[in-house]
């Protein structure tokens, strides 16, 4: 060893008065006060971007907001939907006001008529299951108390997303750690998150998207714990695909992607030698329990709903679905890769928060995002780390299609015209890491502080109404509601 070689070694482990090394905390591969900082600072920017878009938004989403809100309702007060069951009156209530615009509660907010307004409206979400809502729920129930005024349930229930946004950008930073990304690019990935329209979209309002990033993002560090580190447990997917498909059946998909990448390790394993079977067995058995669970929990819970509520129920959400009426094959997958063409553009924010600066921004993010996962197996070995999670990214994208197809089809033989993009939210983590891997490797630490800040200007200044350019166009309004 040099004498350089030596300095560098005693610098990077300083003595302690006992003798021997100093042991730092790491978290994530960070020293614990770095990551505790970073993590200050996403909270910072998921608390800010929500409740500002919160408090500047009010109108309630198309977006199925009302009925997702009915759920929670009824999850805060520990009951399930069922099929047929009216919107509450306390919902309707505080639906009125915020159409409106207005504070529930506030001398603006008048001529509410519970015998007249929305009597018919149905929680037909029933079949998402119960995840988010209880947590969500409880917690809204806890803090609403302790809120100035009264009928502000919608308006706590929509400021919990910051604890959604907050969790995924954390848990997307671990896993930009664990893909051996540098803590700069990775701080930038996990900023970049609630910068998408959509993500911003689904954390500010009340719906079963809210945690999609974070579910997203568990699957991605799944993912990186068993490429990278060569981790072959089965407790953690496990438990990554019962939380993710606790929260939205869709919202599994991610975990069914690295199920899918293990089965090809291992049989990339056998193609290699067949007397290795052993080192096989462990990947073959996590590509095993994770659909497994991720079945489970959907047998569970339409088994358990389809015997509530009223028999012969006929959804009244007439945009659920179109007949089947040429070829089945052709309309099931007439847009199989339609949510890469609006995979960032297809979002809803209410007007007062949303201008032409955000729509040029997530027309943007759009071509960005979509050519990272290209990006990344070009700049990758073929086989490698890098390539596999292209090559993940894009099945996923193009996945959503056919599982949205295929449960429309099994509910009432029909098909989504048009698979809304927003039904990818899982995979935006995914393509960010993507995009990030790229920036690393090149090290384009520069570019990456100043495209995350352009992405924080254009939402900040939108949110605050101090820039727009104007009411956003909404031609893409049809791909939201499908």
């Amino acid at each position: 060893m040099t004498v350089s070689e030596t300095f560098a070694a005693w610098r990077a482990k300083p003595a302690d008065p006992r003798g021997g090394a100093v042991r730092q905390r790491l978290i994530g591969g960070d020293p614990l006060r770095r990551f505790l900082l970073i993590a200050l600072g996403l909270a910072v920017l998921a608390i800010t971007l929500v409740t500002v878009g919160v408090a500047n938004g009010p109108q309630m989403s198309i977006t199925d907001e009302p009925v997702h809100a009915a759920y929670l309702y009824d999850a805060a007060h520990l009951q399930m939907p069922y099929k047929g069951e009216l919107t509450s009156k306390e919902i309707r209530y505080e639906w009125y006001c915020h159409n409106l615009q207005a504070s529930t509660g506030s001398a603006k907010c008048t001529g509410f008529d519970a015998s007249t307004f929305q009597t018919t409206s149905q929680i037909y979400t029933f079949g998402d299951p119960p995840v988010y809502y209880l947590i969500t729920g409880l917690l809204d129930r806890a803090v609403s108390p302790l809120i100035p005024g009264t009928h502000n349930f919608i308006t706590v229930g929509r400021d919990l997303g910051a604890l959604w946004l907050f969790a995924a950008m954390t848990v997307l930073y671990l896993a930009a750690r664990r893909l051996r990304i540098g803590w700069q690019y990775a701080a930038g990935a996990a900023a970049l998150l609630p910068l998408c329209p959509g993500v911003l979209a689904s954390s500010t309002q009340i719906t079963s998207d809210a945690p999609a990033a974070l579910c997203g993002a568990l699957a991605l560090y799944v993912l990186a714990r068993i490429l990278v580190d060569k981790r072959m447990g089965l407790v953690a997917p496990c438990l990554a695909t019962l939380f993710a498909t606790g929260t939205k059946i869709l919202n599994g998909m991610p975990m069914l992607v690295v199920a899918t990448v293990t089965f090809v390790l291992a049989l990339g394993i056998l193609y290699r030698d067949r007397r290795n079977w052993r080192a096989a067995v462990r990947p073959l058995a996590i590509s095993a329990v994770i659909p497994a669970t991720f079945g489970a929990v959907y047998l569970v819970w339409s088994k358990y709903q389809d015997g509530r509520g009223v028999a012969n129920w006929v959804n009244p959400n007439l945009a659920n679905g179109q007949a089947l009426t040429g070829s089945k094959l052709g309309d099931l997958f007439s847009n199989l890769f339609g949510t890469f063409s609006n995979l960032t553009t297809a979002y809803w924010l209410p007007d007062s928060i949303n201008g032409e600066t955000v729509s040029i921004w997530a027309t943007l993010l759009c071509v960005v995002l979509v050519g990272a996962p290209l990006m990344v197996m070009t700049a990758s070995r073929a086989r490698s780390w890098g390539w596999i999670l292209g090559v993940g990214t894009l099945l996923g994208i193009t996945l959503v299609v056919p599982a949205v197809e295929a449960q429309v089809y099994l509910a009432n033989h029909q098909f989504f015209l048009n698979v809304a993009p927003r039904y990818a939210l899982t995979f935006l983590p995914w393509a960010i890491i993507c995009l990030a891997v790229v920036a690393y490797r090149r090290r384009l630490l520069k570019s990456t502080i100043l495209f995350v800040s352009l992405g924080l200007l254009v939402l900040l200044l939108a949110e605050t109404q101090v820039l727009t350019l104007g009411p956003a166009l909404v031609g893409n309004a049809k791909y939201l509601v499908g």
